[in-house]
């Protein structure tokens, strides 16, 4: 427990002193809220844009959750890489899924802050949502099942990537790409049909449509399907799993 403890405290300190992880994980999508807000939704009916703005701010949560764990996470293991922390640490009694644990309990704990100030932001300029407790509780754990997804991205980045500007800027191109071309920035509806296919799997915007779906209504689809829920569930244990053993073998072994 002491060396988790030890590599969440130093992770807590490295994300919360990091000017780009501040400005992406948190300035950046308060700005694109404040731009759903202010231009994109200009033209929605009156009696429709408070459930709209709730649907711009659970999207932006989940941008900002995906681009942490994307950005954040590699860009801690690059600079300890970078420190030889690895090197030294092999030296002593401690165990790399112990250290993992730590990094990723971190990002999590970043990831939550950065979710609760989007969610003030939000609600501040008029969100709304449809709250259940039954809907409350199983959007926490499709928002924390895309922690998990997220993280093994970052995982994956930061064991090949070895440049801290290369590993952030890796996390944060996918962060927004995948983002722009799977209804997390748009509407799942705006969304040509092949790129519908992407948003139905892609863990992250999956996610995304199961929160609006419980806290907000209708998306376009039912991402409650069996197959829906399934792949991402899948989809998001892969990534995980993916990242953790290139972790392992590249941060590790090799170094």
């Amino acid at each position: 427990m002491n060396q988790i403890s030890a590599t969440y405290i130093k992770g807590l300190k490295d994300n919360f002193m990091s000017k780009s992880g501040l400005f992406w994980v948190i300035a950046w999508p308060a700005i694109w809220l404040l731009l759903a807000v202010f231009v994109f939704l200009r033209g929605v009916p009156t009696e429709f844009v408070a459930l709209a703005k709730g649907q711009s701010t659970i999207s932006m949560v989940t941008f900002s959750i995906m681009v942490c764990g994307m950005t954040s996470l590699p860009a801690n293991i690059s600079e300890d890489r970078q420190r030889g922390l690895f090197q030294k640490l092999k030296t002593m009694p401690v165990q790399p899924w112990k250290e993992a644990v730590g990094k990723i309990l971190a990002v999590l704990t970043f990831g939550l802050v950065s979710a609760a100030i989007i969610i003030i932001i939000g609600v501040l300029l008029g969100a709304r949502f449809n709250i259940t407790l039954e809907g409350l509780l199983k959007s926490f754990g499709f928002l924390l099942l895309g922690i998990l997804a997220s993280c093994g991205v970052g995982l994956i980045i930061g064991s090949l990537i070895k440049s801290i500007q290369g590993a952030i800027m890796t996390g944060v191109g996918i962060a927004v790409v995948t983002s722009s071309i799977s209804g997390v920035f748009f509407q799942y509806s705006m969304l040509p049909s092949v790129l519908q296919k992407f948003a139905q799997i892609w863990p992250m915007s999956s996610a995304n449509s199961v929160i609006i779906y419980y806290l907000i209504g209708d998306i376009g689809y039912n991402p409650l399907t069996t197959l829906y829920l399934s792949m991402t569930i899948i989809i998001s244990l892969l990534f995980f799993s993916a990242g953790i053993i290139l972790y392992t073998v590249y941060c590790w072994r090799s170094e």
